[in-house]
C-alpha cells in the first residue's frame, strides 16, 4: 500500500500541497520514508514543532495504508508504530 503514498506523490504539487507547511518539508525524503529509527531522528525531532502534525497522520493514515516512514511524530513500519 506504500505505493498509494509514494515519495514522488508527496513531493509533487497537487492534493498533497499541505506537506509544504510541514516542519519536515526541507528534510531528506529518505529520512521521512525510512524504516530505520536512527535515520528518522531528524524528522521525528521536526515533528515536535510541526503545525500540521495531526493532519499529517490523518492524511497518511499509516495503520490503514501499511505506511513505512514518519507520520504524525511517530515512525511506522508496515502500518505499525515502531517503538524507539
Amino acid at each position: 500500500m506504500h505505493d498509494q503514498l509514494s515519495e514522488a506523490a508527496v513531493t509533487t504539487p497537487g492534493p498533497l500541497d499541505w506537506r509544504r507547511e510541514a516542519a519536515c518539508a526541507h528534510l531528506s525524503e529518505h529520512s521521512v520514508f525510512t524504516r530505520i529509527p536512527a535515520e528518522a531522528e531528524p524528522v521525528l525531532r521536526a515533528c515536535g514543532r510541526c503545525p500540521i502534525r495531526k493532519r499529517c497522520e490523518a492524511v497518511v493514515d499509516p495503520s490503514h495504508t501499511w505506511f513505512d516512514g514518519v507520520s504524525g511524530g511517530r515512525l511506522w513500519r508496515n502500518g505499525r508504530e515502531v517503538t524507539r
